[in-house]
């Protein structure tokens, strides 16, 4: 079928949504905070990608395949939020069965490092090549990464299956965030957004069963609960790959992306094949050199924090000296690169606008605060409450199924307000107040009330906070850069998680192995004292007990206070973001509306009419 032909298709199809979109136009022409009826629409180049998600408008209706998609994606969101319910509290068991639970820090920097740098690769190659492609390649990574969790047998080994593993789970993440701000509005994002956690409601209650059940606590049981995701993330991921990857082919074969009123797409043409050219092609794309740099200078700057305590002299040791000095140096070069060498810089700065670096300024500062809290705050509880198994997962799971229930709340508000300002500011006064329950915890009152509301609050404000920040960074940039600055959001908010478990283990394998010998030094000797403090285990049963939870609250205080601090800030940062309206665009800079046709609309039904009157 030639061009012109499926030209003529578009401009049918365009003219049975005239009128609608007219009085659409209309409405957000009222409105000063909608950029794009307030100016000339902006033209951006596109790649590939790009538009090929743009030609799903046309080629995929409202149907049976859609409701696949939809189901698809619901089973996706269950997985994961069963993975996450379950998975958070085998790793405190999986490091304790080495003996080695003071680690989970530096396993925590490692993986949150990784989970960074990985995101703008998946988001660039998303962008050059497409969605599913990407999306089959996370599925393969989180799958092995998986394989070599359940079969370790060292601390190492498990913590290199979690690094592989987060590659794979960082490109399932971003991907179907970004398939989800591909096919929604402004005004929808943040409910289908909120929809997409809504399971983690049903797995909080199950993953205590399933923890139980296999005795996650024992010194194998663990392995299975990671074991049985290998399984079950493939078989839900496969519907939505095969609608995903026949919409994806259509609109190429149909030659949809020639039917299109779109920018022209990028004129720097990818090479085909595996070969050098090619190769070379995507490093530059990627910014592969950029990314080495920023992951090898942050793991640098952060590890130590991690390790001072476990080496000789601590900090005047050499080999960690030396790898703050190389750390600090690598960062500047990383900055240097990107501002003068990078081809393609992961951070450009067409998408640096007051309004995203705002947004990233509150999550990059709520990661931060928040993983100074939680990364040892599931084995705090542990020791400190003599709480059962069942119990204590289903209270490491209230921030989750928290953040679920309240991010759907929050997306409904949006829905009804089209606004996110002041639901952003309300989420940030509200985890302020959650968060001064988590210290008053640690400072003697540790009844159930106090912690359990003290999660729910955190949730609460986190929630709303975070769902508002997502689609107001979204609904700052065209489509074109939607997935770049989903990937750069994302990555600077993952750093500041990693920042965040690595001050916090600086504080715990200092603090702890101090107060536990200050206040059972006189009882215990120091073997049975670096036992306790290597296995939550042995904590939670050694004796005298009120002595290793006065050990754990001292240390906890000194976690939880800079973490209350600290979640002041964003708000500065949330009076300076703006106040878009939230309306059928899919951002507020183009004059792009997303909307799913119906079956007799598509670019086959009107192609197919035409050819009958032909």
């Amino acid at each position: 079928m030639s061009v012109d032909a499926h030209r003529r298709a578009s401009h049918e199809i365009d003219e049975l949504e005239e009128k609608e979109k007219d009085v659409e136009l209309g409405t957000a022409m009222d409105e000063p905070e909608s950029l794009a009826a307030a100016q000339p629409e902006v033209v951006v180049e596109q790649n590939e990608g790009v538009n090929r998600i743009e030609a799903l408008y046309l080629v995929f209706s409202k149907g049976w395949k859609l409701w696949i998609l939809y189901g698809s994606i619901t089973l996706i969101s269950s997985a994961y939020a069963l993975s996450t319910s379950t998975t958070y509290t085998f790793e405190a068991y999986a490091a304790s069965s080495f003996e080695s639970h003071p680690l989970i820090g530096a396993i925590a920097v490692a993986v949150a490092i990784t989970a960074a740098v990985v995101l703008p690769v998946y988001a660039k190659i998303a962008d050059i090549t497409s969605r599913p492609l990407v999306l089959s390649l996370s599925i393969l990574f989180y799958a092995i990464g998986y394989i070599v969790v359940a079969a370790s047998k060292t601390i190492g080994a498990l913590a290199g299956g979690e690094v592989i593993y987060t590659i794979g789970n960082g490109g399932i993440n971003i991907i179907m965030t970004i398939l989800i701000a591909d096919l929604t509005s402004l005004q929808w994002r943040g409910f289908v957004q909120g929809l997409y956690g809504v399971p983690f409601v049903i797995t909080t209650f199950v993953a205590g069963k399933i923890a139980d059940g296999i005795s996650a606590n024992t010194v194998d049981g663990w392995r299975w609960g990671y074991g049985m995701f290998v399984i079950i993330f493939p078989v839900s991921m496969a519907p939505a790959l095969v609608v995903l990857f026949w919409g994806d082919r259509k609109a190429k074969r149909l030659q949809a992306l020639a039917t299109q009123q779109l920018p022209t797409p990028t004129t720097s043409q990818t090479p085909v094949g595996f070969n050098l050219a090619a190769l070379t092609h995507y490093w530059h794309h990627v910014d592969a050199f950029g990314l080495i740099l920023l992951a090898t200078g942050f793991a640098l700057l952060l590890l130590p924090l991690t390790l001072y305590s476990s080496v000789k002299s601590g900090w005047r040791n050499p080999s960690l000296i030396a790898m703050f000095v190389v750390g600090g140096v690598l960062f500047v070069a990383y900055c240097a690169w990107e501002l003068k060498w990078a081809r393609h810089p992961m951070m450009p700065v067409r998408v640096l606008n007051k309004t995203f670096l705002c947004c990233v300024a509150i999550d990059f500062l709520w990661f931060l605060s928040s993983t100074m809290t939680l990364t040892y705050f599931s084995s705090y509880v542990y020791v400190v409450k003599d709480w059962s198994l069942d119990n204590y997962t289903y209270f490491n799971n209230i921030s989750n199924l928290g953040l679920s229930i309240f991010g759907f709340v929050g997306g409904i508000i949006q829905r009804m307000t089209h606004r996110s300002k002041a639901l952003q500011m309300f989420g940030l006064c509200i985890r302020l107040i959650g968060q001064g329950l988590v210290l008053l915890a640690a400072n003697g009152n540790k009844s159930d009330v106090v912690l359990v509301w003290g999660q729910i609050l955190c949730a609460l404000g986190g929630a709303f906070s975070g769902i508002a920040a997502q689609v107001a960074s979204q609904a700052s940039v065209p489509h074109q850069e939607l997935a770049i600055a989903i990937s750069l959001f994302l990555l600077w908010t993952t750093l500041g998680g990693a920042i965040g478990s690595a001050v916090a283990a600086a504080i715990w394998n200092a603090k702890l192995p101090a107060n536990l010998d200050k206040y059972l030094g006189d009882q215990l000797n120091s073997t049975e004292i670096e036992e306790i403090f290597g296995s939550i285990l042995v904590a939670r049963e050694a004796e005298p007990r009120d002595l290793v939870i006065k050990a754990y609250d001292d240390t906890a205080f000194q976690l939880f206070l800079p973490s209350l601090v600290l979640s002041v800030l964003p708000l500065v940062a949330g009076l300076l973001t703006t106040d878009f309206y939230l309306g059928t665009q899919h951002n507020a800079i183009e004059d792009k509306e997303v909307r799913l046709r119906e079956k007799e609309e598509t670019v086959d039904a009107v192609t197919d009419k035409e050819k009958s009157m032909g």
